[in-house]
C-alpha cells in the first residue's frame, strides 16, 4: 500500500479510537478527558495507584484537590496545575507535593489523532514509567503515568517550585538563546547520553521498546517517510521564499534515499536522546554546583546518536549568524562533556554526525508547516524553518546526501 494511503488509514483508525474513548467515558472506564475530570480526589487516587512507576514510594490518599487556574503553553497537550492535600501528611516519610503538574491530551481532534498516530504520547508515558527514575539529569519526578486507548494522563513534579527555577516557552526559543545557556544545555545532553551509552540492544529495548521508535519501528519507518513526502509540497506553497525549489528537490532526494538515510542516522553506537531538545523543553535551577539545566517533555525520546540532541537544540535556538560563530566551540564543549564521563567521540566524528543529522531538524519544521501547523503556531514554525534551511545550506548537507 502507498505510504500516504497507509497514513490515512492510521488517522482514520485513530479517530475511531478517540470515539471509542468517549463511549468508554460514558461507561465510566475511560481516563480523564478534562482538567475538571482529573482534579477530583478519587480520580487522582486511581491514577496514583495505577500509574506509579515501579519502585516509587506510594503517596497517601488525596484528601482535597482543586484547579488553581494555572495552565501552561503546549503545542499538543493540556498542561495545568492541580493543588492537592494528602491524608496523614504530617506522618509521611518524605516531603509531599503541594501541586501536581498534570498533562492530558489536547481538546482538538486533528492534533489528537495526529499524536495518536505518531505515538509520541506513548513514548513519553513509557519514559516516565521506565526510564525517568534512572535518568542522570534532572527531570520531573513522576507520580503517575497512564495510557489507555487514545488517552493518557501524567502527574509530575512541578519543577517551577525548585530553587531558582527558570522555565522557557516557545517565544524564548524564537527570540534566541545565549552561548552561556547553550553551554549548560550541551553539558546536560552529554550527561544524559553518557548515562545510557554502551547498552546492548536487548537492554535498550527493555527500557524503551523499539516498537515505540519514531523512525526504526516498522510503522514508524514508513509513517515518517509518508508524512515527510506529503508535507513537502504544502510547506513549499506556504513559504516558498524560505523552502525554495532547490530545497524541495533536496527533500525529495532524501525521501528517495530514505532507507540509506536511516542507516546513516541510526548506526551504532546508540544512546538515549531527548529527541525534542529545543530551549522550551529545558529548564534551569540552582544546584549544589551552581546553575544547572534539566529537561522536560520527553515525547520525542528515542535511541539515536547523541549529537541529534545537540544539533536540534543549536539550530532551533540560535539565529543563523550567531550559530555560525559559536557552533564549533559548542560542539567541542559537548565532546568534552562526554569525555569527562568516559565516552569517546572525536571532534571530527561529532561534526560529521552533526551534518548528517541536521536534516531531521528541517523535517520537523516541514511537517509542522506542511500539515497546517498541527502542533505549533505558524510564525514559530516559519522561524524554525528558516533557521533549519540556513543550517543545511551552511553545512552543505546536499553534497553529503548526494554522496550517500
Amino acid at each position: 500500500m502507498d505510504g500516504r494511503l497507509a497514513l490515512g488509514a492510521q488517522v482514520l483508525g485513530a479517530a475511531g479510537r478517540i470515539l471509542a474513548d468517549r463511549i468508554d467515558e460514558a461507561r465510566g472506564i475511560a481516563l480523564p478527558r478534562t482538567p475538571e475530570q482529573l482534579a477530583r480526589p478519587e480520580a487522582l487516587d486511581a491514577l496514583l495507584r495505577e500509574g506509579a512507576p515501579e519502585g516509587a514510594p506510594a503517596l497517601p490518599r488525596v484528601r482535597t484537590a482543586f484547579l488553581p487556574g494555572v495552565d501552561f503553553e503546549s503545542s499538543n497537550c493540556r498542561n495545568f496545575l492541580v493543588r492537592v492535600a494528602f491524608e496523614n501528611a504530617e506522618r509521611a516519610d518524605a516531603a509531599l507535593p503541594n501541586t501536581l503538574y498534570a498533562k492530558l491530551p489536547c481538546a482538538g481532534l486533528p492534533t489528537r489523532a495526529f499524536a495518536h498516530v505518531t505515538g509520541f504520547w506513548r513514548a513519553e508515558v513509557a519514559f516516565c514509567r521506565r526510564v525517568a527514575a534512572r535518568a542522570p539529569i534532572r527531570v520531573p519526578r513522576v507520580f503517575a503515568a497512564v495510557e489507555r486507548g487514545a488517552r493518557f494522563a501524567l502527574l509530575l513534579e512541578n519543577v517551577r517550585e525548585l530553587p531558582g527555577a527558570t522555565l522557557f516557552v516557545n517565544r524564548d526559543m524564537e527570540a534566541g538563546t545565549t552561548v552561556e545557556r547553550a553551554r549548560r544545555c550541551v553539558e546536560t545532553f552529554g550527561a544524559l547520553h553518557a548515562g545510557f551509552a554502551g547498552l546492548s540492544p536487548a537492554e535498550r529495548d527493555a527500557l524503551l521498546p523499539m516498537r515505540l521508535h519514531p523512525y526504526l519501528s516498522p510503522e514508524g519507518r514508513e509513517r515518517n517517510r509518508a508524512l515527510n513526502a506529503a508535507s513537502i509540497g504544502p510547506a513549499h506553497r506556504a513559504a516558498p521564499e524560505i523552502l525554495t525549489k532547490r530545497h524541495v528537490a533536496l527533500c525529495r532526494m532524501a525521501i528517495e534515499k530514505w532507507d540509506a538515510l536511516l542507516e546513516a542516522w541510526y548506526a551504532e553506537p546508540l544512546t538515549l536522546i531527548h529527541g525534542d531538545s529545543h530551549l522550551a523543553n529545558c529548564f534551569e535551577y540552582d544546584g549544589p554546583e551552581g546553575r544547572r539545566t534539566g529537561m522536560l517533555d520527553f515525547q520525542g525520546v528515542q535511541w539515536c546518536r547523541g549529537i541529534r540532541d545537540v544539533q536540534y537544540h543549536l539550530i532551533d535556538s540560535f539565529a543563523p549568524g550567531l550559530l555560525a560563530e559559536c557552533e564549533d566551540e559548542l560542539l567541542r564543549h559537548y565532546v568534552d562533556a562526554l569525555a569527562k564521563a568516559g565516552v569517546p567521540l572525536t571532534a571530527d566524528d561529532a561534526r560529521a554526525q552533526y551534518r548528517a543529522l541536521s536534516f531531521q531538524t528541517l523535517l520537523v519544521a516541514v511537517v509542522s508547516l506542511g500539515l497546517g501547523s498541527l502542533t505549533e503556531r505558524e510564525a514559530l514554525v516559519r522561524t524554525l524553518l528558516a533557521r533549519s534551511v540556513a543550517a543545511l545550506d551552511r553545512l552543505e548537507f546536499g553534497d553529503w546526501l548526494a554522496g550517500l
